[in-house]
């Protein structure tokens, strides 16, 4: 609580703002596949999800730029505006007066499309008004914060997403809203966009060649690629491996079949992190880079490989543990490390090709799942293992030439 409370003001109002947009957020996103699937049938949800994720993809790219040119306020100040726009259109489309899938869609596309705006410049900012010494304690603390919200928010939408949907939609309206006066009133700039434009003006292909030009990074950005990809796992591959391998089992007499041992395996996650967040920060404070990031994958790494080999209940638990431990490990690390590229009058550009990443790790992950079929749980175990490689040697080596500097 005190390295909390010695943080730039900003950053601790934006961490309260993450706490309460997540919360909101986390109410109706991870169902809102369960509603499309509902109304619209699988073939076109597929086909929504695939065109949200390419307009989430293309806005980092172009936010990350424009918040290297116009600064990180202006950006956020019309990226909430748009959020709360989308969210207005989503209530209205699920209101007692009127009705509408698609319109619920579009307005959730607006959301989206505010967001990828949002995120960018937001971390951007993170990254201003912190300092080497303290980004890991920031980047641990806003974890901690995502993950107690996403638990918080995830069970409000297990007792009243179906029935109260317009309600939670109303809140997320008037969080962005109330976000948009936060900004507006108590956020200050903190980014000289006056000064960039004194000295270079590029456009946004030189911007991004000039990223590309910086090897570090680039070797970073590929090792994240892959560390994204073990990320994915939880929502690619060990759903099906559970579903069709997962040997059912009885707890006080509640049968545990596939389904619900993947939301054991999230429960089990998220309360370690919540529950010991801190206590792992502290004793891996003195840790090197290296050795953090090095063994936070290697462990992630080997909790998924015990979980898609694994077929029991005690296998199971054992592998979300370990994964959990590792995940702890390497976020704060990894995180730090990351802002520490980016060099200051190109960090919002930096943080929006650091965005393609996901999209990328995305893809991959659906084509090993697609692929599956044809090598199972033990091929997927060893795709596991080349996958952790790829993301620690890459990461290892920009370790080293970024101390070399």
């Amino acid at each position: 609580m005190k390295e909390f409370w010695r943080l730039h003001p900003a950053i601790r109002i934006r961490l309260l703002m993450n706490f309460l947009g997540t919360l909101c957020f986390s109410t109706v996103g991870g169902s809102m596949t369960i509603y499309y699937n509902k109304y619209m049938g699988a073939g076109v949800t597929g086909f929504l999800l695939i065109i949200s994720s390419i307009v989430v993809f293309l806005v980092g790219l172009y936010a990350g730029h424009l918040t290297d040119m116009k600064g990180r306020r202006p950006v956020m100040l019309f990226s909430t505006a748009l959020t709360a726009v989308g969210a207005a259109l989503a209530t209205f489309s699920n209101s007692s007066f009127y009705f509408n899938p698609w319109l619920t869609f579009l307005g959730f596309l607006i959301e989206n499309f505010g967001f990828g705006f949002f995120n960018t410049a937001s971390q951007a900012m993170i990254v201003d008004l912190t300092t080497s010494e303290n980004r890991r304690t920031v980047y641990s603390i806003q974890y901690w914060v995502i993950n107690f919200a996403i638990m918080i928010g995830s069970g409000l939408s297990a007792w009243f997403f179906r029935d109260y949907l317009v309600w939670l939609l109303l809140a997320i309206t008037v969080e962005e809203i109330l976000s948009f006066i936060v900004i507006f009133f108590w956020i200050e700039e903190s980014f000289d966009s006056q000064q960039q434009s004194k000295t270079e003006t590029p456009n946004i292909i030189q911007a991004y060649l000039f990223v590309a030009k910086d090897h570090i990074f680039m070797y970073y950005l590929f090792a994240s690629v892959f560390i994204s990809m073990m990320f994915n796992q939880v929502d690619y591959y060990l759903p099906v491996h559970l579903s069709d391998s997962f040997l059912s089992t009885r707890i006080f007499g509640v049968e545990v079949y596939g389904q619900r041992m993947l939301t054991m395996f999230l429960l089990i996650n998220t309360l370690i992190i919540i529950l010991f967040m801190g206590r792992i920060n502290h004793l891996t404070r003195n840790w090197s880079r290296r050795t953090g990031i090095g063994l936070g994958i290697l462990i992630q790494g080997l909790g998924f490989i015990l979980a898609f080999l694994g077929k029991n209940l005690v296998w199971e638990v054992i592998a979300a543990v370990v994964v959990t431990l590792g995940e702890m490990i390497l976020i704060p690390f990894s995180q730090s490390l990351r802002a520490d590229l980016m060099e200051g009058e190109h960090v919002g550009t930096y943080t929006g090709a650091f965005s393609v990443t996901q999209p990328i790790a995305a893809v991959l992950s659906g084509l090993l799942v697609s692929l599956s079929a044809i090598y199972g749980n033990v091929g997927m175990a060893l795709f596991m293992i080349v996958i952790t490689l790829l993301g620690i040697f890459p990461a290892l080596r920009a370790i080293r030439m970024h101390e070399a500097l």
